[in-house]
C-alpha cells in the first residue's frame, strides 16, 4: 500500500491522520452514544452551559423557544456551573418532570419552563448522526483522494479540509455529549475557514497568491490556530468575549464560503485549461447543493437573528466533498456535464417538494384547518402518497427543461450517430468512408482537427486528416500502451493518472507526435484496428461522456466500414487479376497459334527475300523493294516476340533492393546509349531511401524500358530525371518517378497507355509499357502517368518498402 507514495514522508503523514483520526473519531462516537436512553432537558448544551442550536421541532426546549447560545444559570432556582450539574438535576427525575430554567445572555435573562424527555435513537440519528455522516465523508474523502493522489496539490488542499472539517463535525459530538475532549472542537472550527480558502485557491488549480509562494497558507493557518486557542481558553473563563469570538469564526466561515463560490464560478468560466474548467463546474454544482443553503442559514442566524437548528444546515454538507473526491481523483472527468446536470435536476425537485410540504402545511393550518390539521397522523401520510403520484413527472419535466437548458444550440447526438451510421453503410470507398468520418467531425461535432489512421501490418498508416506523419510503428511504445488500454484516452489522463505514471513519458511522445487532445481506438471484433486521434473542439470547450460516446460509436463503426471497403477492394483486385489471367490466357492460346502459324511463313519469306537480295544489283529498284520486305520482316518478327514475352508466366523472386545501387548499375549500362543520344540524366536517389521489396532485375527491366522510351522520345539536348522517396500515400511505400522533356503523352492516351499494342511511336510495338505495368503489378505496386513540368511525360511508380 505505501508504494504509492512517492515520498517516505507522504506515507507516514497518511498512516499517522488515519490512525489519529481513527481513535478521536471513534471515541467521538462511542461517548456521544452513551446519551441515547438518558433523561436529558430538552435542548443540548456545551460543558459551560452554552446553548448549542440544536435540536428537532418535537423537543421540549426548541418547541418552548430555548434561547440559543443563551448560557443557563439555574434549574429549579438551584445554580449549575457545568452540565454534570445539569444533568444531575434533571436526570434524577422522570422524563416529563417541567424544570424551571434562568437564562443568561449578556444584559439580559430569560424564564422558561421545559419539561424533561428522553433522548431517543431517532433523535441522536436526525441531529447527532447528522454530524457524524458529515463528519466520516469529509474525513474518507480527504484521505481516499490523498492515498490515491498523493503528488498532487489539490490532494494536499482536500486532505487539510476533510481533516479539519471531519474531525471539527466529529468531535462536536463529544463537545455536545460526554466532553473528554474538552473544547478541542474549538480549534479546529477556528481553522475551517483557512481550510476552505485553502481549497478555494487551490482547487481546480493553484491561483494566485498560491502560485508564487505557500507564505500565505502559512500565516492564514497561524491565524486560525491562533483564533482556536483564544477560543480554547475563553472556553472556561469569560462567556461574552466567546460569543463574540465564536460569531466572527462562524461568519469568516460563511464569508470564505462565498468567496470560495466566487471563485470556482471564476474558474469555471475563465480556467486555463478544459480540465481545469470541467473541475471548476464539478466543484462548484457540489459546493452550491451543499453549502449554499447552510451559508444563507448562518447569515439569517448570526446576522438578522433567526432561529436555526445547526443540524439543519449539516443535512447535505457530504454532498461537497463528493463532489470535490470525484473532481480531483477522476483524470478523464468525462462525465462531469452529467453530474452537474443531475445535480441540477435533483436540486430543483428537492426544492419544488420542499416549496410543496410547506405550501400544504400552511394550507393545513390556514385555509383547511376545519378538514384537516398538520399536527395530524394522516397529513404526512397523504401528502408522501401525493408525492410519490407526482414526483416522477416532475422529475421527467424537470430533466427536459434542464436538457433543453444544457444542449441548447449544441449536438443532437443521437441524430448524428444515426445520420453517420447510415452514410458509413452506403460508402464502398475507403477514401470516402474517411472523409465522410473527418467532415462530420469538423461540421456536426466541431473538432479541429482529426487523423485517422488505420492498422496495417507492423504499422499504423494515415487514411486522413492534416499532419506530415505517414506512418507509426506498431512497436512505440505509447501505441503499445493505448492498444492494450482498449478505451479512450485523454492527455490529461495522461497527465493526471497514477495508472498510466510508468508510460506517461510514452504516451505524451504519442500525443505530441499524433498532435491530440484524444485518442479514440478503433475496434473490429474487440482487436484494434486503428486510432482516432482528435484535437480540440473548437469552441474552447472540454469533451462531454456524450462527446466521447459519440466518438467511439463512430470509430467503431468506420472500423467496419474501412473492413467493408478494404475488402471490396481485394474481391475488386481479385477479379480484375482473374479477368487479366483469362485475357491473359486467350492471348497466349492465340499467340502460341499465330507464333506457329506465322513464324514459319516469315522465316520462308525472309530467307527467300536474302536470296533473291544476293542476286539482285544494288541500283536495281527491286533490290531497294527487297530490303523493305526484310525490314517489314523483323518487325512482324518482333511483334511476335513481344506477344510471346507479354504472355509468358513469371514470378518475381522478391528481396530488399537497394535502389541507388539498381540505378547506378541501370545508368553504366546504358550509358553509350545516352551518350549517342545526346541525352543527360539528372539522378535524385539518396542514399537513405527506404529498400523496396522487388526482384532486380525485372525492375531493372522497367526502369530500363523507361529511360529508352524517354531517349527514343526526345531528341539532342533532352534531359531524363530519375528520383526516388518515400511514399507520401500513406501507405509505407516507395515512390520513383522517371521523367523526361520530350514531347510527353496526350491527354486521351494516359488511360490506355499501358494497354497491349497501343504505342505513340512509329516504330513502337506497343508491347513494353504493358509489360512494364504487369511487372509493377506483379511487385504489389501501381504505376501511372501524369504531365511532366513544365513538360514532357513523368511515370510514378509506387512500390511497397521493404
Amino acid at each position: 500500500m505505501m508504494s504509492r507514495f512517492p515520498r517516505r514522508a507522504d506515507a507516514v503523514l497518511f498512516v499517522a491522520l488515519s490512525l489519529v483520526t481513527a481513535a478521536l473519531s471513534a471515541a467521538a462516537v462511542v461517548g456521544s452514544l452513551a446519551s441515547v436512553g438518558r433523561t436529558f432537558p430538552g435542548f443540548v448544551v456545551w460543558d459551560n452551559l452554552f446553548v448549542v442550536p440544536l435540536g428537532r421541532p418535537n423537543w421540549t426546549g426548541i418547541a418552548a423557544d430555548v434561547p440559543f447560545r443563551a448560557r443557563v444559570k439555574s434549574v429549579d432556582g438551584r445554580t449549575v456551573t457545568s452540565r454534570r450539574d445539569l444533568e444531575a438535576l434533571v436526570g434524577t427525575t422522570p422524563a416529563g418532570t417541567p424544570h424551571e430554567y434562568v437564562f443568561e445572555r449578556p444584559g439580559e435573562r430569560e424564564h422558561h419552563t421545559i419539561p424533561s424527555m428522553v433522548f431517543t435513537p431517532w433523535d441522536y440519528l436526525a441531529t447527532l448522526g447528522v454530524y457524524a455522516l458529515n463528519g466520516f465523508a469529509f474525513l474518507a474523502v480527504g484521505l481516499a483522494v490523498f492515498y490515491l493522489k498523493p503528488e498532487s496539490r489539490q490532494s494536499r488542499a482536500l486532505l487539510a479540509f476533510g481533516v479539519v472539517w471531519g474531525l471539527y463535525l466529529l468531535l462536536d459530538l463529544d463537545l455536545f455529549t460526554a466532553g473528554r475532549f474538552g473544547g478541542l472542537a474549538f480549534l479546529l472550527e477556528a481553522l475551517a475557514p483557512a481550510a476552505i480558502l485553502h481549497l478555494a485557491l487551490t482547487v481546480p488549480e493553484p491561483r494566485p497568491p498560491l502560485t508564487r509562494s505557500g507564505w500565505p497558507l502559512v500565516w492564514l493557518y497561524a491565524v486560525s490556530v491562533a483564533a482556536g486557542l483564544a477560543q480554547l481558553w475563553l472556553f472556561g473563563h469569560a462567556y461574552r468575549a466567546l460569543l463574540f469570538l465564536n460569531t466572527v469564526v462562524f461568519l469568516a466561515i460563511a464569508g470564505t464560503s462565498l468567496v470560495g463560490m466566487a471563485s470556482l464560478a471564476l474558474a469555471a468560466a475563465h480556467g486555463r485549461t478544459p480540465l481545469a474548467r470541467r473541475r471548476a463546474r464539478v466543484v462548484l454544482t457540489g459546493t452550491i447543493v451543499a453549502f449554499l443553503v447552510p451559508v444563507i442559514g448562518l447569515l439569517a442566524f448570526f446576522v438578522f437573528g433567526r432561529p436555526v437548528s445547526f443540524n439543519l444546515l449539516t443535512l447535505s454538507g457530504f454532498l461537497f466533498p463528493l463532489s470535490i473526491g470525484y473532481a480531483i481523483a477522476r483524470h478523464d472527468l468525462f462525465e462531469a456535464d452529467r453530474f452537474v446536470k443531475q445535480a441540477l435536476v435533483y436540486a430543483v425537485i428537492t426544492a419544488l417538494v420542499s416549496l410543496a410540504y410547506a405550501g400544504a402545511l400552511l394550507l393545513a393550518n390556514g385555509l383547511a384547518a376545519g378538514l384537516v390539521s398538520a399536527q395530524s397522523p394522516v397529513f404526512p401520510i397523504a401528502f408522501v402518497l401525493v408525492a410519490l403520484a407526482t414526483v416522477v413527472p416532475l422529475r421527467d419535466r424537470v430533466q427536459r427543461a434542464v436538457d433543453r437548458l444544457f444542449y441548447r444550440g449544441r449536438v443532437d447526438y443521437k441524430e448524428t450517430v444515426a445520420r453517420a451510421s447510415e452514410r458509413l453503410t452506403t460508402l464502398l470507398d475507403r477514401d470516402a468512408v474517411v472523409q465522410h468520418l473527418l467532415t462530420a467531425l469538423r461540421e456536426v461535432l466541431f473538432i479541429d482537427g482529426a487523423t485517422l489512421w488505420e492498422r496495417d501490418d507492423e504499422a499504423l498508416v494515415r487514411r486522413g486528416g492534416r499532419t506530415t506523419l505517414r506512418s507509426i510503428p506498431a512497436s512505440q511504445p505509447g501505441l503499445v500502451v493505448f492498444e492494450a488500454r482498449g478505451s479512450v484516452v485523454s492527455r490529461d489522463e495522461v497527465e493526471e493518472s497514477t495508472r498510466l505514471r510508468r508510460h506517461r513519458d510514452a504516451l505524451r511522445a504519442l500525443f505530441d507526435a499524433l498532435e491530440a487532445t484524444l485518442l479514440v481506438p478503433l475496434l473490429r471484433r474487440g482487436r484494434p484496428a486503428g486510432l482516432l486521434a482528435v484535437g480540440g473542439k473548437a469552441s474552447g470547450r472540454p469533451f462531454s461522456a456524450d462527446d466521447v460516446d459519440v466518438l467511439s460509436t463512430l470509430a467503431n463503426q468506420t472500423a467496419i466500414a474501412l473492413a467493408n471497403a478494404a475488402a471490396l477492394e481485394q474481391l475488386r483486385e481479385a477479379q480484375e487479376s482473374l479477368a487479366r489471367a483469362e485475357r491473359l490466357a486467350a492471348i497466349g492460346e492465340l499467340s502460341a497459334a499465330v507464333a506457329h502459324g506465322i513464324r514459319n511463313p516469315l522465316a520462308g519469306i525472309r530467307l527467300a527475300a536474302q536470296l533473291a537480295l544476293e542476286h539482285t544489283a544494288p541500283d536495281s529498284p527491286v533490290h531497294e523493294n527487297l530490303e523493305d520486305v526484310l525490314v517489314e520482316v523483323d518487325k512482324l518478327e518482333a511483334h511476335v516476340r513481344g506477344i510471346l514475352d507479354f504472355t509468358r508466366p513469371f514470378e518475381p523472386h522478391l528481396e530488399p533492393t537497394h535502389l541507388p545501387a539498381l540505378v547506378g548499375a541501370l545508368l553504366r549500362t546504358l550509358a553509350p546509349r545516352l551518350e549517342a543520344g545526346g541525352v543527360t540524366v539528372e539522378v535524385d536517389v539518396p542514399g537513405d531511401v527506404p529498400l523496396v521489396r522487388a526482384d532486380p532485375t525485372h525492375l531493372g527491366q522497367v526502369l530500363q524500358e523507361l529511360v529508352v522510351n524517354a531517349i527514343e522520345a526526345m531528341g539532342p539536348g533532352g534531359r531524363i530525371t530519375i528520383s526516388a522517396a518515400a511514399s507520401s500515400n500513406g501507405h509505407g511505400g516507395v515512390r520513383i518517378d522517371v521523367s523526361d522533356t520530350g514531347p510527353g503523352v496526350p491527354p486521351e492516351m494516359r488511360q490506355r497507355i499501358f494497354q497491349l499494342f497501343l504505342t505513340t511511336k512509329s516504330t513502337g510495338t506497343g508491347v513494353g509499357l504493358a509489360v512494364v505495368r504487369k511487372i509493377i503489378e506483379r511487385h504489389g505496386g501501381t504505376i501511372a502517368v501524369e504531365q511532366g513540368a513544365p513538360r514532357g511525360a513523368r511515370f510514378v511508380i509506387e512500390l511497397p518498402a521493404a
